[in-house]
Order: structure tokens, then C-alpha cells, then sequence
């Protein structure tokens, strides 16, 4: 099956139904099929942190709920994943028709930390009881015989407005998009992140010098990458196999750049790439790696890895000392300034997963950087730019649609503004 569904939600919370469906989730049908969450957003420039503690998600069907997650509430930062997705768990359920996906949302909590000193909104007398129900375009079904992914987006630009009311209490609208994949390819349009550990005994091609046509291994253990507090969600035997088969860029512990062979068993890692389906019967879903980032993600630990937001506030030119091309990055946190070193292989992509080249890092660009903090600079891995919305995005009244002259694309006719 190579399709997908695709369904935009524009969701207001005062507006959510609290119809009720009971059961057990299927009817009994023995047959299982594996479903994978992947959370993703778009920046906002008000907040630096926007905690979403959620307690549950279940799919909805014509047999009543089938939980993905029902425990002790799981916190994650929205904005870490405002330019790419994360893998955020994966569980088996019952095989069949869904048409309804519930997420409970306990609190939310707002982080301004350009104000002095920092301020924090926290929400959690919310419409519906938190109850957040998702409606994609139709049914979808639940199989056995491949992954069904889940992608939700959250556009924290729109959802999170807080409003002051007459009463001094705040409230906020979210505005969520629904994607469902079933097929070879998933979320074509998003880098997405896994943190993992590589499994012992999984690692081939990395003895073959000069030939990396099956260079691959599984990530096994995964942990939600934006999650800030709660339980690890997720089996540690569920696994993605990583295929670097398509000279991704590795890089080891301290940021250094590396070559494939120095991915060992048993060593954390974060992959990035494109999800994609697997023959491999021991993973839920394959990853076409485009960097491999060595070592532990500890974003408050020096030598760590971390996912650091910002603007670039110089053009990139050649580094006073060492190699590389360097630029001068403001963290989102109001920190002074630091300097971003880009070796060889440091990655650029726009969020909408278009690779660019390190000469179109400009000043001004918002960007998400991969990086180890050292002692003088971040060496960075990856350089993710946010989507210039003057170059992509076109406003105006849509005056008519046909089919282009190949006799395929439609074409919407619109006269901009």
C-alpha cells in the first residue's frame, strides 16, 4: 500500500465534542498492526518553551477507544520540534477502521524568557477538559502488514495567541494538522529525529571500505527527543533500522566529524533523515539517515548534543582558527551571541526539507542547529533554516483551477495581493 491521507484540522478546543465511546477497541479482532506517533510544529517568535503535558491518546473506531498512551503525564517542549519531526512512541494495537484520534492534555505552560526575568503562563483549566479529538478526512485502517504513522502538527504561531479576557484569565485556540501515512515513504516533507542506542549484532557494511551500498544498523531503546519529564513511553525493544547507505554525515561525541565505521554497538546516537518503510522484521519503520550525531543528548551537560534555536546574525565566512566556515548565532534564550562552526559535512536543509547549501545561511535566517557546545564554539552538525514565507508563500483570491499542460498537475490560478 503506497498512499496516504492527508487531513488539516483546524481545531477549537471550545468547540470539541465530548460524545463518549465506549469498549474495548475492535471488537476482539486478534490481528495487530503498529502505529507510530510523530510530533512536529511551527516556530513562534513570543515563546522560547511551550510544555505540553499530555496524559493519554487513544484512536477511536467503531469498536470504542484503543489506547497509544495511557499512563503518568508525558511533558515535551513544542518548540524543539519547530523544525523537524520527532518519533515520539510506537504501539501495537488492534487491527481495523479508526476514524477519530483523542489526545488528553493536562496542562500546557507558556515560556517568555526574553522577558526579565523570565515569565511562565500555565493553563490548565481548558475547554472540554483537555480533550483534544482529531478527525481526519475520512477512515483509516490499522494493519498487520505495515506501519501506520501518525503525524500531528501543532501551529504554535496560531494556537498559542494568549489572549488577556475581561476576567485577567487567558485562553488559546489550537490550530492542528493530521497527516496519516501507510505506505513506502512518510512525512517527505520533514527531517524527522531519533534518539536510540545501536543494537549489538545489527551494524552491516561498516567492514567493507569504499562501499557503502548496505551500510544500515538498528536504533533500538528510542526516547521521545522533546520530551522534558515523565515516563519513557515505548517498548526498549522497538527499533528503527537506519540505512546510511546514502553517505550521511557522521559525527562522534565532541561534534568531530567521522566516517561510518565509528558506529559501534551499544552506542547512544541521534539519526536524522526521512522516514521510510522496512523490510527489516525486527524494526517499526526505517530511517534514510542524512546525518548520524554520536554520543549522548544532554543539551545541559557540557559535551552533550543539542537542538538549539536561534538567528543567524552574521554571514558565514572562513574561521579565525581551524577550518570550517563560521557564523555568528543569537540563541532564542537571549545569550550573547556564540559562534557556529560548519566543517565539511555539516548539513544545511530549509524545515520543509529542501537541502541547501552552507552558503545559504544568511543573516537574519531563523535557524535550529545540531550542535556540541564547546569550549569556544558549536560544532555544528546540522543547520535546519526556518521557511522564508516571503519566497514560498503566495496570498491573494483564487480565481479559478485547471490542469497544467502536462495534463496532470492541477493549477490554482490566483491573483496575489
Amino acid at each position: 500500500m503506497t498512499g496516504r491521507i492527508f487531513a488539516p484540522i483546524f481545531l477549537i478546543l471550545a468547540a470539541l465534542s465530548l460524545a463518549g465511546c465506549g469498549g474495548g477497541g475492535g471488537g476482539g479482532q486478534p490481528a495487530t498492526g503498529d502505529v507510530a506517533v510523530v510530533f512536529t510544529d511551527g516556530p513562534t517568535d513570543r515563546f522560547q518553551r511551550i510544555l505540553v503535558s499530555m496524559s493519554s491518546m487513544s484512536l477511536i473506531g467503531p469498536g470504542g477507544h484503543v489506547s497509544l498512551y495511557d499512563g503518568p503525564d508525558i511533558t515535551f517542549d513544542l518548540l524543539d520540534m519547530s523544525e523537524w519531526g520527532d518519533l515520539a512512541f510506537n504501539t501495537k494495537v488492534l487491527a481495523g477502521q479508526y476514524n477519530k484520534i483523542r489526545m488528553e492534555v493536562s496542562q500546557i505552560q507558556l515560556v517568555d524568557m526574553t522577558a526579565e526575568p523570565a515569565e511562565t503562563v500555565t493553563i490548565t483549566n481548558m475547554p472540554a477538559g483537555g480533550k483534544i479529538d482529531l478527525n481526519p478526512r475520512g477512515p483509516f485502517e490499522v494493519s498487520p502488514d505495515y506501519t501506520t504513522v501518525i503525524k500531528l502538527d501543532m501551529d504554535a504561531k496560531r494556537s498559542f495567541q494568549v489572549v488577556a479576557t475581561g476576567n485577567g484569565k487567558l485562553q488559546f485556540r489550537p490550530i492542528v494538522f493530521v497527516e496519516i501515512f501507510q505506505g513506502e515513504i512518510f512525512l517527505p516533507d520533514r527531517l524527522v529525529r531519533v534518539f536510540g542506542t545501536v543494537e549489538a549484532g545489527s551494524i552491516g557494511g561498516a567492514d567493507t571500505t569504499g562501499d557503502s551500498t548496505d551500510d544500515s544498523f538498528r536504533l533500538c531503546g528510542l526516547t521521545f527527543i522533546a520530551q522534558t519529564d515523565g515516563p519513557v513511553v515505548g517498548d526498549p525493544a522497538d527499533c528503527v533500522r537506519v540505512y546510511a547507505d546514502g553517505a550521511p554525515s557522521v559525527f562522534d561525541a565532541t561534534g568531530a566529524e567521522v566516517d561510518f565505521s565509528a558506529v559501534t554497538a551499544d552506542a547512544n546516537m541521534t539519526a536524522v533523515g526521512f522516514l521510510v518503510d522496512t523490510d527489516d522484521a525486527g524494526a517499526i519503520l526505517g530511517l534514510n539517515s542524512v546525518v548520524l550525531e554520536l554520543g549522548d543528548r544532554q543539551p545541559d551537560v557540557a559535551g552533550g548534543w543539542a537542538t538549539i534555536q536561534g538567528v543567524v546574525t552574521t554571514d558565514p565566512v572562513g574561521c579565525t582558527t581551524g577550518t570550517g566556515q563560521c557564523f555568528d548565532f543569537d540563541p532564542d534564550e537571549t545569550d550573547p551571541a556564540e559562534t557556529v562552526r560548519m566543517q565539511s559535512g555539516t548539513r544545511v536543509f530549509r524545515a520543509d526539507s529542501v537541502e541547501l547549501g552552507q552558503s545559504d545561511v544568511s543573516t537574519g535566517d531563523g535557524a535550529s542547529i545540531d550542535a556540541v557546545p564547546g569550549a569556544t564554539d558549536l560544532q555544528a552538525a546540522l543547520v535546519v533554516l526556518s521557511n522564508d514565507a516571503a519566497s514560498g508563500a503566495v496570498t491573494g483570491v483564487l480565481d479559478g483551477i485547471d490542469t497544467a499542460n502536462d495534463g496532470v498537475t492541477v493549477r490554482l490560478n490566483v491573483s496575489t495581493d
